[in-house]
């Protein structure tokens, strides 16, 4: 009897692939498009988006990038969350699960914005993909949280960091085999993590994350001071810094409410009248530590934030906040488009800021000359306009706002502690539009504002 309407179901993926391959030559892309439906459809209809989900957080860190022709991906992670952000949106569908409240529709009208920048965009294929890879990130790992609980995306992030220290061995054991030159640091993480900042930055939210977890159980604190091992392997100086800012922001959550904002107020006040602006002037003119200095230890290249004078690093992110400072000047409601900036900045740079780091061919860009804005907000002002970057602000302040202003809600501490590292490290980097970095930003999120879906 049901025969028959088995076998038009299983027909019609194979229908769909011979047609799909008709207009196009992307077979592989195709291929993996379609297989990607299939299995959500699958995992909707057997219920197994949970056990889908703990699987996704495990091979994250271990995917890696290949080439695609038409695309490029990081595989099997980003495929299998295509497949999860379909099968979340069913089952949103099916139990009428949508997000309640305004604040838990940030991430939807952040999204929004999105629309005109693509539309007027100066490279439309580009912004289209990077718009539609940031929603479904906003899919699967803010509104999956939302719609599975605190207690499963707990042991998503569990899953995610066993496999992220044993990427962390991995860069250890590649490290030793350069006979622990610092020149290597960058790539010892490849194919993994394309960077050693990039893993720096993961590292320190789940420091964040363990700390504000340790009072639990002590084998919290074991895994805090993992993570804050992996920092220091990545010699990552936003991470390192991060740290100091995640301390600051405990001890902030151990204080009476009114002392929470009179605090930090009275210690940079009292902070800039000891050292005075000349001392800060000095740290900024005649520092001459370089972060890339063999010789230099960890306490040392984390003083070079201020040399910008020698440290290319600095230069070259300055560089690149100015060039995106001067495309919002020029396109300040829609940006250049969502994706945009890495192939658009290049004539927006100054002239005097230019080092050996700055790409002047975008065919020929130097070793090491990585990354894009090196500033999450710049980096929407430029591409997007002010419309993204305002709710974007406006979201993430309404995340920090709940966790430190709230009463002592022991649930949120270690989500807000991880996202205080990344409040840092956003002004001087930016990671949103990777996989493994997308997981716990959304995710943390989630954890932070479920109180409110419940």
């Amino acid at each position: 009897m049901h025969l028959a309407p088995r076998f038009l179901k299983a027909l019609l993926p194979v229908l769909a692939f011979l047609a799909a391959l008709w207009w196009t030559e992307h077979w592989a892309v195709v291929f993996l498009g379609l297989s990607a439906l299939a299995v959500a459809v699958i995992i909707h209809e057997k219920n197994w988006q949970i056990p889908a989900l703990r699987a996704l957080a495990a091979v994250l860190p271990w995917s890696v990038k290949v080439d695609l022709d038409a695309v490029s991906m990081m595989l099997p992670g980003e495929w299998g969350i295509g497949v999860l952000a379909t099968a979340v949106v069913l089952f949103t569908v099916r139990e009428k699960s949508w997000p309640k409240g305004w604040k838990n529709g940030l991430p939807i009208v952040w999204i929004l914005t999105f629309i005109l920048p693509v539309v007027l965009s100066s490279m439309l294929k580009v912004s289209v993909k990077f718009t539609l890879i940031n929603a479904i990130y906003v899919v699967v790992f803010y509104y999956g949280t939302l719609n599975f609980g605190r207690e499963e995306a707990h042991r998503w992030i569990r899953n995610y960091f066993i496999s992220f220290v044993g990427v962390a061995l991995w860069g250890l054991v590649q490290f030793y085999q350069y006979d622990f030159n610092p020149i290597t640091i960058v790539g010892i993480f490849k194919p993994f993590y394309y960077s050693s900042t990039y893993v720096g930055a993961v590292a320190a939210i789940f420091a964040g994350y363990f700390i504000g977890l340790a009072p639990k159980a002590r084998k919290n604190l074991f895994s805090a001071l993992v993570a804050v091992a992996i920092v220091v392997l990545s010699e990552s100086r936003a991470a390192l810094l991060s740290l100091v800012v995640m301390l600051f922001a405990l001890g902030l959550l151990r204080l009476p409410k009114p002392a929470r904002i009179l605090a930090p107020v009275l210690i940079i006040a009292l902070g800039f009248l000891a050292v005075g602006p000349e001392k800060i002037r000095e740290a900024f003119t005649y520092n001459r530590v370089e972060s890339h200095d063999p010789n230099a230890n960890v306490f040392e290249e984390t003083l070079s934030v201020t040399n910008v004078q020698t440290d290319v690093s600095n230069m070259e992110r300055l560089n690149r906040w100015v060039s995106a400072l001067k495309m919002f000047q020029e396109r300040p409601h829609i940006g250049f488009g969502p994706g945009t900036y890495q192939f658009q900045y290049i004539p927006f740079q100054e002239a005097g800021l230019k080092n050996r780091l700055s790409v002047r061919n975008p065919d020929d860009v130097p070793q090491g000359s990585g990354g894009s804005a090196h500033s999450e907000v710049l980096l929407q002002l430029s591409e997007n306009g002010w419309p993204t970057a305002l709710v974007f602000v406006l979201m993430l302040g309404l995340w920090m706002g709940r966790g430190l202003w709230a009463p002592a809600k022991m649930h949120w501490v270690p989500y807000v502690l991880g996202l205080t590292t990344y409040v840092f490290h956003m002004n001087v980097n930016n990671f949103l539009n990777q996989p493994g970095f997308a997981f716990l930003f959304w995710t943390f999120g989630a954890m932070i504002m479920i109180k409110s879906h419940e």
